[in-house]
């Protein structure tokens, strides 16, 4: 009897030591589960977020970057050689366990797949209707998951950054437009970029090049005595979303005639998507055409 007692003490002393280890066992599974819960929901969400707006500025510094470039390019008129802008499409997630965020980038060339337009219209002191308009596109979409998805366009020199939450667009970088108020008249200059190259679309979180090359440039004065139109067109599509930036060029528009002393309603009006001046002394077209490609 003596020993029968001793052996069921050393087994019910093992049962409780094997509990003991399963116990401690589950509570450190519990311990780094809710860390783990506390970084994925506090931790993780932050850094995605900062990668992403810092990911943003990068794209608008990189789009600022091909408009200088483009400047370059039209003011040494050098037509012999291609510059490549690198564009990161991602934005870095956390490693292990968040994925990057995708970018989509997009070339809309002139022609039918444009879906940027500006058209320029008068009469000159001859009599002769002038029609010349700027056409062609590049846009980046960044559908971001913590950080506002924006997007941002490269249209006849100008940058423009549109917030999908507000619907609201700026224009970082303003077209190269100029107006003058003089004594005569208005006197007006306008760049005028055609854009051409394949229509693309690449999505991912890889970085591409877009190559930019002057493929023509020219400069027209026109007299001209009357009024002239500047006439806007700008709709993108992304999935489902429609988004219009005409409104946002016309407002850039008049905010640079009224920084130039224009008057509404005496100088120039606004008539749905159309600017028209008045009292147009003469226009300085300077047509400039792009080739873009897309490289790996």
């Amino acid at each position: 009897m003596v020993i029968g007692v001793g052996v069921m003490r050393r087994i019910y002393r093992r049962k409780e030591e094997g509990i003991a280890s399963t116990v401690g066992t589950i509570f450190a599974l519990m311990i780094f589960t809710a860390l783990l819960s506390m970084f994925m929901v506090q931790v993780v969400p932050v850094q995605i977020k900062d990668n992403e707006a810092e990911h943003d500025m990068h794209v608008l510094s990189q789009f600022s970057q091909l408009r200088s470039i483009v400047d370059i390019l039209t003011l040494t008129k050098n037509t012999n050689y291609t510059a490549y802008i690198p564009i990161k499409l991602g934005a870095a997630g956390v490693p292990l366990v968040a994925s990057d965020t995708y970018g989509q980038l997009s070339v809309y060339p002139t022609g039918i797949n444009s879906t940027y337009l500006m058209s320029v219209e008068f009469t000159d002191s001859y009599g002769t209707f002038i029609s010349q308009n700027a056409s062609g596109s590049l846009q980046f979409i960044a559908p971001n998951r913590y950080y506002v998805p924006e997007m941002f366009a490269y249209e006849n020199g100008a940058v423009v950054r549109y917030n999908y939450y507000s619907q609201n667009a700026i224009m970082p970088i303003e077209p190269n437009m100029k107006f003058v108020l003089s004594s005569t008249g208005v006197n007006v200059s306008l760049t005028l970029q055609q854009i051409y190259g394949y229509p693309i679309t690449i999505t991912g979180a890889d970085t591409r090049s877009i190559g930019i090359s002057l493929e023509g440039l020219e400069t027209q004065t026109y007299n001209v005595g009357g009024n002239i139109t500047i006439r806007i067109y700008d709709n993108y599509t992304y999935g489902s979303s429609y988004i219009n930036l005409t409104k946002f060029w016309i407002h850039t528009i008049q905010s640079m005639l009224n920084y130039s002393g224009l008057i509404e309603n005496t100088d120039y009006t606004i008539v749905g998507n159309a600017i028209i001046l008045h009292n147009v002394y003469n226009v300085e077209i300077k047509m400039v055409y792009l080739n873009v490609v897309v490289g790996s």
